[in-house]
Order: C-alpha cells, then sequence, then structure tokens
C-alpha cells in the first residue's frame, strides 16, 4: 500500500493559527468581525508585513542574520520622514517616500558592511546601529520631536472601499511583486537563498555572496525606513521609539511565517502571515481588556515559545 504523501508547506500552521485567532476573537467579542475591526486589523497587520519583508530578506541570507534595528530604522523615518516638503502634496508624498527609503538604505549597508566587511557578529553589529540610529534621532529632535503629519500622508489610513483602507491594498500588491519576481524569478532572489544555504557553495557558483548579503541588508534597512513612514501617517503623531516594538515582532512574524534563523529558506507571504497572526493575538488581548503590563507579559512569552521552537529546528550546515 502506498503511503500517503506528506504534506510540508510552511504556511500551514499560521494559516491554522489565524483561522483558530479568528474563532477565538469572535467568541470572546461579539464586534471582532465585524467590517471596522477587520479593517483595523488589516491595518496594522500591513505596517507589521513591511517589517516583516525586511526582515526577512536579512534571516534568509543566512550567517544567523538578524536585524535588531528596525525598530530605530522606523522610528527614525517615522519623525524625519514627513518633515520633508516639496511642492504640491503628491510631490511632498513622493519625497518622503523617496527619503525613507534612502535613509533606511544607509542604515542597512552600514550593517551590512559591518556584518560582511568587518566580520561583526549580525546581532551585535545591528544592536550597536540601533544604538547610533537611536543617538541620532535623539541628537536632531533633542528628545522633543514636533512633527507635523501631513493630510496627504494621513490619507494612507483613510477608506478606499467601504470601510477597508488604502495601505493594505498596497502592501499586498508590493508583496506579491516583491514575492514572486524579486524572491522567487530574479536572479539576486535566486542567489540569496542559495548563499543563506552555503555561502562557500554559493561563491564556487560565481556568486559574489558578499555582495549578496549586503544588498539583503540594504533592502531590509529601505523597507523598514518605508514602514516607519507608513506608520506615522496612520498613527497621525509622530513620538520617540514609536516603533521599538517592531523589531521583536518582525522576527517572530518571520518566523511563524515559516523563514528558518538558519537561512536559506522562506519567504515574504510566510512573513505577512505571520504579522496576521500577532496582530490577531494583540487585538484580542485588547479585547479581554487585559492591563498593558500583562499583554506585554504575555506577548513576551509567546515571542520566546516561538523562537525556541524555531531553533529546534536542524541548522544548515556549510
Amino acid at each position: 500500500m502506498a503511503k500517503a504523501k506528506k504534506i510540508n508547506n510552511p504556511y500551514i500552521p499560521a494559516l491554522v493559527a489565524i483561522v483558530a485567532l479568528l474563532i477565538l476573537g469572535r467568541s470572546v467579542s461579539k464586534g471582532f468581525l465585524t467590517s471596522n475591526n477587520i479593517s483595523s486589523i488589516l491595518m496594522t497587520t500591513s505596517i507589521l508585513t513591511m517589517a516583516a519583508i525586511g526582515q526577512a530578506a536579512v534571516v534568509i541570507s543566512g550567517n544567523s542574520g538578524l536585524d535588531m534595528s528596525v525598530g530605530a530604522v522606523m522610528s527614525m523615518t517615522a519623525l524625519f520622514g514627513p518633515m520633508v516638503k516639496l511642492g504640491g502634496s503628491g510631490l511632498s508624498l513622493i519625497a518622503m517616500i523617496v527619503v525613507s527609503l534612502a535613509m533606511g538604505a544607509v542604515v542597512g549597508l552600514l550593517n551590512g558592511i559591518g556584518v560582511q566587511v568587518l566580520k561583526v557578529v549580525p546581532l551585535v553589529m545591528t544592536l550597536i546601529m540601533s544604538t547610533v540610529v537611536n543617538g541620532f534621532t535623539i541628537m536632531v529632535t533633542k528628545g522633543q520631536p514636533s512633527v507635523s503629519v501631513s493630510p496627504v500622508l494621513q490619507g494612507i489610513s483613510k477608506t478606499l472601499f467601504g470601510p477597508f483602507r488604502i495601505l493594505p491594498v498596497v502592501v499586498i500588491i508590493l508583496l506579491l511583486v516583491l514575492e514572486f519576481w524579486f524572491l522567487r524569478r530574479s536572479r539576486y532572489g535566486r542567489s540569496l537563498f542559495l548563499a543563506g544555504c552555503n555561502t562557500r557553495g554559493a561563491n564556487l557558483c560565481g556568486i559574489n555572496s558578499r555582495l549578496v548579503i549586503i544588498l539583503a541588508y540594504v533592502f531590509g534597512g529601505a523597507i523598514a525606513g518605508l514602514a516607519g513612514l507608513m506608520l506615522v501617517g496612520y498613527a497621525g503623531t509622530a513620538q520617540m521609539n514609536m516603533a521599538s516594538n517592531y523589531t521583536m515582532l518582525s522576527v517572530a512574524a518571520v518566523v511563524i511565517g515559516g523563514t528558518k534563523l538558519s537561512g536559506g529558506k522562506g519567504s515574504f507571504i510566510g512573513g505577512a502571515l505571520g504579522a496576521a497572526v500577532l496582530t490577531l493575538i494583540t487585538t484580542i488581548l485588547q479585547a479581554l481588556n487585559m492591563a498593558a503590563g500583562l499583554r506585554s507579559l504575555i506577548q513576551g512569552i509567546i515571542l520566546i515559545v516561538i523562537l525556541m521552537m524555531n531553533s529546534r529546528a536542524p541548522k544548515l550546515r556549510q
């Protein structure tokens, strides 16, 4: 008798968790599945998804790569992005996006050079850059940010069709393009997976692994910069370190979505599914009217369990 084919889809755990959390949320609060609440969940998920996309690229690059500067970069662009003014509102928005992408990319480039050229451990290098970015932000703003979020930037949280907003639609399109063209179809995407799996083997195949990995950090930083701009547009106001919790949330999101911390395996779509799981958990805890401290404790325990489970996976060897 033929054996049943083993199902090995990394998305299944996240999809099952999403369905279970939706059912749990509905049992906790009758208004959980209303269109307005679902719209709010999608909006929050979209911003975390952007952070997770950048984090996933770094993790896929291998060498125990983690970008612990994601939250600092997002907080920085959330403060400085809205300050950019250029002509009309449309041009100003484009300029904000370009500046935010550029600021994040510079931080990512420094991270990549530190990891690949200076041979600093990724965790240490990105933590150092997080401190540098936070220090730079405090120095420029003197710890008292004065940011006016323009109506055009706040427009990302306005409705497009009924209760559903613009940003989730844009992020879904961006996600699909990046997943199926940039990550799966492009030469760079294939090189990134190979470098993440086996750096030495990639070099023997004629791939410049050092450059490929540095570009992964640049890409991750740029996407984090854009996520920070979207966050302040949604929030409507900017505060110091407003995105600090996105660092570990982005790591947890990509792990939930099936990305291996050992590198060489993962996807942007998985990161989006992981972001949805984490957002649903947070929303349910809020629906239970838990105190902020207790919510943070439970979220921390969940993140520890997720990362411990992933660390048990066999590491890929050179």
